[in-house]
């Protein structure tokens, strides 16, 4: 068993691997915004997932829950826009782990990939970052939730965040999504194989 990549082919599945990593842990982990919740309790969102977030105990009283945990139900989002962000980011971050695993398999198997499919792959790629991207540009839009307005102050809302602040999870997607725009260029050199060439 060979491989039909080039030496270019191989960094970029290597990178592919890597840049779906990165976007995926953006997406997954509840660190895109900071704030501060009732006093001095930390308070993070994502999209869907929230750390430090208020809790109605039994008795009626407020408390603060300081483990992370998603909301209840896809539903329960408390935007229409974080919705939308967790379905059409999530979708993108989902694409381009499956095409960083197809490219991690033709490292090892021949003939996994030729020109034309590494090509796809690459335009796979540019598609979920792209798909990152619009999910990421509707965020902003939801920060007049009142969750957000509890933790920011009342004057927080679209795009507009007050005392809060972007936390590393947005850079770690910022992050994953150049490099999978840096695969897209790169897999028009990965394979030396032409479409129809396959070695038996």
């Amino acid at each position: 068993m060979g491989s039909s990549l080039t030496p270019v082919g191989i960094f970029w599945a290597c990178l592919s691997v890597i840049s779906a990593v990165i976007a995926c842990c953006g997406f997954y982990f509840p660190y895109w915004i900071q704030g501060i919740l009732v006093g001095e309790n930390e308070t993070s969102f994502g999209c869907f997932f929230r750390c430090g977030y208020p809790r109605m105990t039994p008795s009626g009283d407020l408390e603060i829950v300081s483990d992370c945990g998603r909301y209840s139900s896809f539903w329960a989002i408390p935007s229409g826009w974080w919705r939308a962000t967790t379905v059409i980011a999530g979708s993108g971050a989902m694409l381009s782990l499956l095409v960083g695993l197809t490219a991690a398999a033709s490292c090892f198997v021949s003939d996994v990939l030729n020109s034309s499919s590494a090509r796809f792959a690459g335009t796979l790629q540019f598609f979920s970052g792209l798909l990152i991207v619009i999910g990421v540009a509707f965020y902003p839009l939801g920060w007049g939730n009142k969750e957000v307005q509890d933790a920011c102050g009342d004057q927080s809302g679209p795009y507009y965040l007050g005392p809060c602040k972007i936390s590393w999870s947005m850079y770690l997607l910022a992050g994953g999504v150049f490099l999978l725009f840096l695969c897209f260029g790169l897999s028009f050199k990965a394979c030396r194989v032409k479409k129809g060439t396959f070695r038996i």
